[in-house]
């Protein structure tokens, strides 16, 4: 008898081990709450809390059914009424066109701006100069974003001596609403070094005036990422 007693002790013993073990992986590393937790899901895009476990989401949901996962060594993160979004994987992101925008002169045809001709484009640009004077200097160069030839006026690319005649000894460069081309007067395209001996990139194209070599201050695609990356600063 006292063997039976025995053997049942030690299986109840084993028993309260291994169900000790399983709770122990299911304690959270980390719980996140004091926020909303936004899953992407559209059955339930909004959660409570969110716990976290070895690297991975271990649960996400109402604040007591994720808190049931807290144990001693658990870090508990108060969002502090931030949002938490899942990680994102950008492979085609325009953050760096948001700085481009804010410092450059707005060229956006109505109703976003007034730049439905050529001439409303160098007013645009000649009023940005005298409103502005302490950033042209700061950036050594007139920046203007936002120009589309297809609702222009004229249906026409402005040119170098279009921008010319904006100013004439500073880099003017405007870059098209798709910000895959842009137009760069005599002093951008020789800053970016781009002249009549200049030969085409590939995936892009350099415009030329009649004569078939000397460009006309439209750059597509990659001399016109070339050209936007040269800094007037350190020419």
């Amino acid at each position: 008898m006292l063997g039976t007693h025995l053997k049942l002790g030690l299986m109840s013993l084993c028993a309260a081990t291994v169900a000790m073990g399983a709770a122990a992986q299911d304690v959270a590393d980390t719980i996140y709450t004091g926020g909303p937790v936004l899953t992407m899901d559209d059955s339930a895009p909004r959660a409570e809390a969110l716990a976290v476990r070895e690297g991975r989401i271990a649960a996400v949901g109402s604040l007591e059914a994720v808190m049931a996962l807290r144990g001693e060594s658990t870090r508990v993160i108060d969002l502090e009424g931030a949002a938490l979004l899942p990680g994102f994987v950008d492979a085609h992101g325009h953050v760096a066109a948001i700085g481009l925008q804010a410092m450059a002169a707005n060229l956006l045809p109505a109703p976003d701006g007034r730049g439905n001709s050529i001439a409303e484009l160098q007013d645009i640009l000649r009023d940005f100069i005298d409103a502005q004077p302490e950033r042209v200097e700061r950036f050594g160069a007139v920046i203007g974003f936002g120009y589309d030839d297809s609702q222009l006026s004229e249906l026409a690319h402005p040119t170098r001596h279009d921008l010319d005649a904006v100013a004439a000894d500073i880099p003017v460069y405007i870059v098209h609403q798709s910000g895959h081309l842009a137009v760069a007067n005599t002093a951008a395209l020789a800053l970016a070094g781009i002249t009549a001996e200049s030969e085409e990139m590939p995936g892009g194209v350099i415009r030329r005036e009649a004569d078939g070599k000397t460009p006309d201050g439209v750059l597509e695609e990659t001399p016109h990422f070339v050209a936007l990356g040269r800094d007037p600063r350190r020419a």
